[in-house]
């Protein structure tokens, strides 16, 4: 193994440490106060390691340790680190610390490489703070706009733009995307399949489809024990109505289709009134777009049917949308190849950055295991074994790629 194992552990513990909530977990909503402590603490990492630091408009932070031969091409590598509000240490963290690893490892070996070796970490990956997701990565790929993601507001009403300000993220430079020879990004598996079948390495074919919808229901705020049960226009009755005959239409479709309501908020909020407004999402994934396009427009079905009889108004809008993805077949074989038939061929069914620079360079995923299948939640687990495995699988994967050589001083 050529990568530090303890040094990669000790800066995933010291990341933790900002942001940390009762039971182990993190809280760095992106572009928080804690998301601007982890920044500057990657930064000043990046620093230390001789990196030449690039911020773009999307507050995307590139760490460029510079090549020989064609320093304006780039390997890269990275992922996130913001959180979910429950979240947990290395959900997106493990991607971009195990890319700092590769640099630190090929400094201790004084690697030298022909092409630049980048590592990044994307804003907003996570969307809990700003819908949509993957805000940084779809910038960078051109897939949203500088305007359009500023417009994204927090539920406090703080605009993405004036977030990037406040934590002195908001860049004028960056690296574009027609720099990049490739981009590998390492990340926990966050799903059970490696754990139950005792491999240490996912080597990932592609992604699930992901759509995203926030829906509105209007009714009317009345008074809960003077208003006649036939003269309510209750919204959360309306939402409770759709969301179970939502899910069952669905599911009858494909009962591999993922149906998740994940975040709801009542108006009025009060225990003795009547709800008048209520807003919640849903998160629709599945591999077929075809089956997801049927999804929805069962949505669309159930909305109008619920309103009638529940004498309220509804709306629903798409808010993110992610393609399923293949990712590039060479360089997944590639992967396959360094890992020593040690590899696990496997989809994903989270969403990734990586699926956003898939549009725009050749892109690979490496997984790890996540202890129980645990993720976005305060137990996720990787075990320092497995950490260091898969940065060690990484490192090889960006020299490759990067068609980097020893120098005679540290060959070994």
């Amino acid at each position: 193994m050529l990568i530090n194992s303890e040094r990669l552990w000790s800066s995933l513990m010291e990341m933790a440490e900002i942001g940390k909530i009762p039971g182990g977990g993190c809280r760095r909503l992106s572009l928080s106060p804690e998301d601007g402590a982890g920044r500057d603490l990657f930064f000043r990492w990046c620093c230390e390691a001789g990196c030449r630091l690039e911020v773009d408009a999307f507050g995307n932070i590139f760490a460029i340790r510079a090549g020989t031969a064609e320093p304006d091409r780039l390997v890269m590598t990275g992922s996130h680190l913001d959180t979910q509000p429950i979240g947990g240490r290395f959900d997106g963290i493990y991607g971009v610390l195990a890319g700092l690893e590769v640099i630190r490892t090929m400094n201790d070996l004084e690697l030298e490489t022909d092409f630049s070796v980048a590592v990044v970490n994307w804003t907003n990956e996570e969307g809990a703070r700003f819908s949509a997701a993957q805000t940084g990565s779809k910038g960078f790929a051109g897939q949203i706009s500088r305007d359009e993601a500023y417009r994204l507001r927090a539920a406090d009403g703080t605009s993405f733009g004036e977030a990037l300000a406040q934590i002195d993220y908001a860049g004028h430079g960056g690296i574009r995307a027609d720099q990049l020879v490739c981009y590998v990004e390492a990340h926990i598996e966050q799903g059970p399949v490696l754990e139950a079948s005792a491999k240490t390495i996912g080597v990932v074919e592609s992604t699930q489809a992901a759509r995203w919808y926030h829906v509105a229901v209007s009714g009317e705020a009345r008074h809960a024990g003077t208003t006649p049960a036939g003269r309510r226009r209750d919204a959360f009755m309306a939402a409770s109505s759709f969301a179970v005959e939502a899910r069952r239409r669905v599911l009858a479709m494909d009962s591999n289709i993922h149906f998740t309501i994940g975040r709801v908020e009542l108006g009025t909020n009060a225990p003795n009134t009547v709800p008048g407004q209520v807003d919640f999402t849903i998160d629709l994934r599945f591999p077929d777009e075809q089956i997801l396009d049927r999804a929805e427009a069962a949505l669309r079905e159930v909305l109008p049917d619920v309103d009638r009889k529940e004498g309220t108004h509804s709306c629903l809008q798409v808010t993110h949308l992610v393609p399923a993805v293949r990712f590039d077949a060479g360089l997944t074989s590639d992967i396959e190849m360094l890992a020593g038939g040690e590899g696990m061929r496997l989809s994903s069914g989270a969403m990734h950055d990586a699926c956003a620079i898939a549009a725009v360079a050749p892109t690979a995923m490496i997984f790890v295991p996540s202890r129980d299948g645990i993720s976005h939640h305060q137990d996720e687990w990787l075990e320092p074994r497995d950490a260091a495995i898969g940065a060690d699988l990484l490192f090889k994967v960006i020299e490759s790629k990067a068609r980097s050589f020893l120098s005679p001083r540290s060959a070994k």
